[in-house]
């Protein structure tokens, strides 16, 4: 590593109050020297604040979602959503392949297509309702 570290691991040192007052003065009189050590101090203060702040865990009782919930949240699952998707369009594609190309007497074809779009419409509503219902829903924010 570079002639910066010790440098840098004196400005943490100084932002977490673990310097002596000797050396505490000391940096003092660093920073109204360099604007680059001033510069330095303000990223590190600003990352100590973030990271202070930052949780791996909820607390108890707590709303806040810990660090781990909210990579779930952002990464995890809309891989998991895209994944699935795909999954589920290329198995319809094949699936609707091998029903056109059958040689099922077209009757047969039309009945089984009429359940199909039935049941696939009396789920979307099913979806949709759930959906509207969960907006106005009073309970909603109520734990167990």
């Amino acid at each position: 590593m570079g002639s910066q570290d010790p440098i840098r691991e004196t400005l943490m040192r100084y932002l977490d109050g673990e310097l002596t007052p000797d050396e505490r003065l000391q940096v003092e009189e660093e920073l109204e020297r360099s604007t680059e050590l001033q510069r330095e101090l303000a990223i590190y203060r600003s990352l100590h604040e973030d990271f202070s702040q930052m949780s791996f865990r909820a607390p108890p009782g707590s709303r806040s979602p810990s660090v781990w919930v909210t990579v779930n949240r952002r990464l995890t699952r809309p891989v998991g959503w895209i994944l699935m998707a795909t999954g589920i369009m290329a198995w319809v594609a094949h699936v609707v392949y091998v029903y056109v190309t059958s040689p099922a007497p077209s009757w047969e074809k039309v009945a089984t297509s009429a359940i199909v779009i039935g049941v696939l419409l009396l789920f979307a509503t099913v979806i949709h309702d759930r959906i509207r219902e969960l907006r106005t829903d009073p309970y909603r924010d109520v734990e167990r």
